[in-house]
């Protein structure tokens, strides 16, 4: 399995992060796999660019793709871009301004950069990567990200499918086909979160040909969805995300076709960085299964009110052993 890892955002909190990204992510074994991290970034800090790239040459070593630099100065299609989006939207002046300001155009105009060095890799040595993996520099994977449901057989996706309804029933949530598919995935990426299943905000996106709850949902059915499904794992909404490669070519053009997509099921927001993403999603068939709770949801507070000792212990380590991500504010 072949593995590309496409990591965007600003410097500040990524010291704080990348002890999770090569432990989790990164370093996870994979057999024979090749794992490559593509990275865009932006420095906010005080450090030159010259010093960061040695320090990403020696966290990441030979993994390390390609790091390529994001500044105004550097990419200024990137104003050019954004006008030209903006000039063709029916937007109020107020949200225009909100888009110039916020981080989310330029969100996915480094995913497209870091996307576009992905591809150019592939052609240049001729394979394609089997699986997506999205990482930021203020988040982190609480958990190991090693594709272990693809190597499941029918028989664990059976104990586990079991597992998910006990623990639906001890918390008397239905146990509908639609709930057990939406926890069963939602939680995929690890069990030790299937005990805080009443505090999970398990969504389940379908895309328009999604056929999985057509018949019954069996282990053998389930199985085959698992490997072969269009279906992307999401954590936080947009925030970080694991998807086949085949199945990622219509989200990184967000970068230069930011909101000009709108899903029907899309709210008057649908300008914003998460409704782009699903939207996105839907016209490119891919159903999202997003995983959140409360607990998680809190490390996204204003950086103001953000504490570390909320989530994390002295020597850096997360708290809660029950949480797949977490976001890191400063």
């Amino acid at each position: 399995m072949h593995v590309a890892i496409i990591l965007t955002g600003a410097l500040r909190t990524i010291k704080k992060t990348i002890k999770y990204l090569k432990k989790n992510v990164l370093l996870t074994p994979l057999g024979s796999s090749k794992t490559h991290v593509f990275a865009c970034v932006q420095n906010d800090t005080s450090l030159k660019e010259e010093e960061w790239t040695a320090w990403f040459k020696d966290q990441l070593g030979d993994k390390l793709g390609f790091l390529e630099w994001f500044s105004l100065e550097k990419h200024p299609e990137f104003v050019t871009h954004r006008e030209t989006q903006l000039q063709h939207q029916l937007l109020s002046d107020g949200w225009k301004n909100y888009l110039r300001n916020s981080g989310s155009m330029i969100e996915y105009f480094q995913l497209q950069l870091a996307y576009m060095k992905m591809f150019y890799h592939e052609q240049v040595h001729g394979f394609k990567y089997d699986q997506i993996v999205r990482a930021r520099t203020d988040s982190i994977y609480n958990k190991r990200v090693d594709f272990h449901w693809l190597r499941w057989n029918e028989d664990e996706v059976a104990t586990r499918l079991n597992k998910i309804k006990t623990e639906l029933e001890y918390c008397k949530i239905d146990t509908t086909p639609e709930n057990l598919l939406r926890y069963f995935m939602c939680t995929i990426l690890s069990d030790d979160v299937i005990p805080n299943i009443q505090h999970i905000w398990a969504d389940y996106a379908p895309c328009a040909t999604e056929r999985i709850l057509e018949c019954d949902l069996t282990a053998t059915r389930l199985h085959t969805y698992i490997k072969e499904g269009r279906y992307m794992l999401t954590l936080r909404k947009n925030n970080l995300y694991i998807v086949r490669r085949e199945l990622f070519y219509m989200i990184p053009t967000l970068g230069t076709f930011y909101g000009f997509s709108r899903a029907p099921t899309a709210d008057d927001f649908y300008f914003n960085a998460e409704c782009q993403f699903r939207s996105a999603c839907y016209y490119s068939c891919i159903t999202i299964f997003d995983y959140g709770s409360l607990y998680e949801d809190r490390s996204v507070a204003a950086v103001h009110a953000w504490n570390e000792a909320d989530f994390f212990d002295q020597d850096g380590n997360m708290l809660n052993s029950r949480a797949l991500y977490c976001v890191v504010r400063k």
